[in-house]
């Protein structure tokens, strides 16, 4: 069914504009004719023919709650195959553009939001049977004008009578926010609403979103401590947390109200929930087909999960709980006798699994010193990508372009690696910036000739054994070179071609052509592009300041007016080596006082209203670039002595050396 505005369904409701949609269907707002008022109308297209009963059944249970942080189901339909929730419509933010405009929010504000959400949460699990909601997370708690929270979107909330597995059409799930459970349509319970609440407090307070559940399941991925990321957060609330998010429902909390509890009670620890001591009687027949693996203290939900995700039948050996089994062994036996598993036991059980399940599974061949517990693979962080940057240390005098990347180990500890030389010409290079398809480099060195300039280098890092190529040779130093957006422009700062030492900013296109002088009243360096392609930012110098300012591309860049308007300096403070982050959302730049300068962040849409100090007890730092997932910044930094390329998160936390070397290393850029 096309649900275009306008259209009238159910002779009552008539479309006014799509809300939101993703793989479960759609949410529009929409006009209830027979009641004069805008309501939400929640779409979720399932041709299944089973699925009409069960969608009545539970739309019906719905209709019946009232809580006053839950919207009210006032009405609900069948049209064209497709089944509609209507809801009341909660205008205002939600929490995820919350944390995009300010960042991690305060420790009582948070709480005060849990002890809310965690109410709306233990009525759904009270009533009978239990109403699991299925996907909680900051998008879908609407804060109001009275700043009350809202738990809204019921398209993915079932009724769990406890015997079935997940409602049909019901499979949605948010990576970082679900549990493991929740992969691949495994059952369900409270302690899955748990896991997903206790995952987006997590991020409310550290504004970053956990690692996936099936990750950290498989060893791939670890959870960052709390007080790495938000050093404030005191030991209980992070305990708390930590504990709704354990991969296994049975090691959370018995209820929501337990977490909330014990997210404001230091004092309070309940009894988590444990499996029976006693496993139950199998048949002889059912003990011969289930003998491929058992899921030791953690129910099939998990391995079930692993199943549908990987499509394979051989999995990881997991040092939480989850094991490959002997047939004859029970789970409490498996958990006593798991170090005792052999190579020979690892094989049959794989062999069965395949037999049994019925998936087409790979040949495993362990190895005779098989690890019951293998080291998770640190995960790369900013998508993997590397980071370019400039460095001596290859002969301790020129400065060359090497590249990096920088993973997080199963620990929470962040480290550098695979470093590789990218440059090996004379002359000193500075400034690498990846082009917006990360195959190939700008940056500045030395021109041809011995009496030339610094000048804008091109390298094509995707054709291995390219030569750099020189885009300018211009009278004068050529320096700051940067993209737009769409890779069709070039804009950098030449300081001296018109009058020595007065820094203008130019554009010109990829091979170095259409040369154009966009500064014509101002000193004017540092260039950048906002990710829309429609502002050009750089800083002006004048009056001995140095001030943020942008161009219109509306405008072709005529006139430069002040980023913030609200003063003759603006609140920025001394502005140079100014970055965008890939989302538009934040400027990270150094701000220069005297000798000393610092990392700071301002919100884009703030003019600098909102300016946070990422390194307030350092006063040697500089050239901040963002990863392309805009959760890091790297930087360089003097702070121990030598000059090192340092990352941190984009709130200024886990500020880690990445170098630690003696060399120079500096000016680092991340691949898109």
């Amino acid at each position: 069914m096309e649900l275009k505005p306008g259209t009238v369904l159910n002779n009552r409701y008539r479309l006014i504009r799509l809300l939101g949609e993703g793989g479960m269907g759609s949410i529009h707002l929409a006009y209830d004719i027979s009641l004069e008022s805008e309501v939400a109308l929640k779409c979720n297209q399932n041709p299944a023919p089973e699925s009409t009963n069960q969608f009545l059944r539970e739309a019906r249970l719905l209709a019946s709650l009232r809580h006053p942080h839950l919207p009210r189901v006032i009405d609900y339909f069948i049209s064209d195959q497709s089944q509609f929730l209507v809801m009341d419509y909660i205008a205002g933010d939600d929490l995820e553009k919350l944390l995009k405009t300010e960042g991690a929010q305060p420790l009582e504000k948070v709480l005060k939001w849990a002890e809310q959400i965690g109410s709306a949460l233990n009525y759904l699990h009270s009533q009978q049977p239990p109403v699991i909601h299925r996907d909680v997370k900051p998008a879908n708690l609407k804060l109001t004008p009275d700043g009350d929270l809202m738990l809204v979107d019921f398209g993915i909330a079932k009724a769990s009578d406890g015997s079935q597995a997940t409602a049909t059409g019901a499979l949605g799930y948010t990576p970082g926010f679900a549990p493991p459970e929740q992969y691949g349509g495994a059952r369900t319970t409270p302690h899955s609403d748990q896991y997903a609440f206790a995952a987006t407090l997590y991020n409310l307070l550290t504004n970053q979103r956990p690692s996936d559940s099936v990750q950290r399941v498989l060893g791939k991925a670890v959870l960052t401590p709390m007080n790495l990321l938000n050093p404030a957060t005191p030991a209980h609330v992070q305990q708390a947390i930590e504990t709704a998010m354990a991969v296994r429902p049975e090691d959370r909390y018995p209820s929501v109200h337990d977490f909330v509890r014990a997210l404001t009670d230091p004092s309070y620890q309940p009894t988590l929930i444990r499996p029976a001591a006693a496993t139950p009687g199998v048949s002889p027949k059912a003990k011969k087909r289930s003998t491929a693996c058992i899921l030791s203290l953690a129910g099939l939900a998990a391995l079930v999960m692993v199943i549908a995700v990987l499509g394979i039948g051989s999995f990881v050996l997991w040092r939480q709980g989850v094991l490959f089994a002997s047939p004859t062994l029970t789970p409490p036996q498996i958990a006593r006798q798991a170090p005792s598993l052999t190579p020979d036991v690892l094989a049959t059980a794989a062999a069965e699994s395949k037999a049994t399940i019925g998936i087409e599974a790979a040949t495993i061949t362990p190895s005779p010193t098989a690890d019951a517990s293998p080291t998770p693979t640190p995960r790369a962080l900013g998508g993997g990508k590397p980071v370019a940057f400039v460095s001596d240390r290859a002969d301790g005098e020129t400065l060359q372009i090497w590249n990096m990347k920088i993973y997080l180990d199963h620990g929470g500890k962040i480290f550098a690696d695979d470093f590789d030389q990218l440059t090996f010409n004379e002359g000193n290079k500075q400034q690498p910036v990846w082009s917006p398809d990360g195959s190939r480099l700008l940056y500045s060195a030395p021109g041809d000739t011995a009496d030339a300039g610094l000048d804008i280098w091109l390298l094509d890092v995707s054709t291995p054994g390219s030569q750099p190529v020189n885009l300018t040779q211009l009278k004068g130093d050529d320096t700051d070179p940067t993209w737009s957006p769409d890779g069709m422009l070039i804009a950098f700062t030449n300081s001296g071609r018109f009058v020595a030492g007065v820094s203008a900013v130019y554009f010109m296109n990829p091979v170095g052509s259409n040369l154009r002088r966009i500064s014509t009243d101002f000193i004017e360096y540092s260039p950048f592009w906002t990710p829309d392609n429609q502002t050009l930012l750089h800083v002006i110098f004048a009056r001995d300041n140095r001030y943020l300012y942008q161009r219109q591309k509306a405008h072709d860049y005529a006139t430069p007016q002040p980023y913030d308007p609200t003063s003759l300096f603006g609140r920025l403070g001394q502005v140079a080596d100014p970055a965008i982050s890939p989302d538009g959302s934040t400027i990270a730049y150094t701000r220069v006082e005297g000798e000393e300068s610092q990392i700071c962040s301002v919100d884009y849409r703030s003019r600098g209203a909102r300016i946070n100090v990422l390194t307030p007890n350092h006063n040697r730092e500089s050239q901040p670039a963002w990863s392309p997932d805009s959760q890091y910044i790297v930087f360089a930094s003097q702070r121990d002595g030598a000059m090192d390329i340092y990352v941190m998160t984009a709130a200024g936390q886990l500020q880690t050396n990445l170098t630690q070397s003696a060399a120079r290393d500096m000016h680092p850029h991340w691949q898109p």
